[in-house]
């Protein structure tokens, strides 16, 4: 005899899964309901640095406040770094695995303070050029750098920067 004669598929349409006893959807259909589920790893676990590529040593706002530190004030970046390390050092455990999760920590931040820095310095050039020219200077700016690329970006703004620079004197 089955221990659940009538079980039933969920009713959401494209949901194989079963519906929960005595109810016409399954337990994922009816968080609304029920509530989230406390899924997912424990805080501070960081199992995840295993595969390097979907971690997150920091959450998105601690990543942009570090961003907007360090733009505003670059003199400050050797101790924003260290911080963030102190920060994963206990729960990491040991030297490698700190490590991995700083060379992941930095891979996130670079794009962040690289756009950053590109619309910043991008203003400032405008700034310079006549005001009938910043759009289409902006627009032509904008289609001429990398995308895939916020460090390229910003170098390209640079060396550009440089060689009008170089023509104005």
């Amino acid at each position: 005899m089955p221990r659940n004669p009538n079980k039933i598929h969920c009713q959401v349409p494209g949901c194989r899964a079963w519906a929960m006893r005595g109810h016409t959807r399954c337990r994922a259909h009816r968080d609304a309901e029920l509530g989230p589920r406390g899924a997912g790893a424990p805080r501070g676990n960081l199992n995840a640095l295993k595969h390097g590529r979907h971690s997150h040593p920091l959450p998105p706002p601690d990543l942009e406040h570090i961003a907007r530190h360090v733009i505003q004030q670059p003199d400050d970046l050797p101790l924003q770094i260290g911080l963030a390390v102190q920060s994963l050092q206990p729960r990491a455990g040991d030297p490698l695995m700190t490590l991995i999760a700083l060379r992941r920590l930095l891979s996130q931040l670079i794009p962040i303070v690289a756009n950053s820095l590109f619309t910043s310095e991008l203003q400032a050039l405008l700034q310079h050029l006549p005001t009938p020219m910043r759009r289409q200077a902006q627009t032509l700016i904008q289609k001429s750098v990398p995308r895939d690329s916020p460090e390229k970006k910003v170098l390209l703004l640079r060396k550009l920067e440089k060689q009008l620079m170089e023509q104005n004197n």
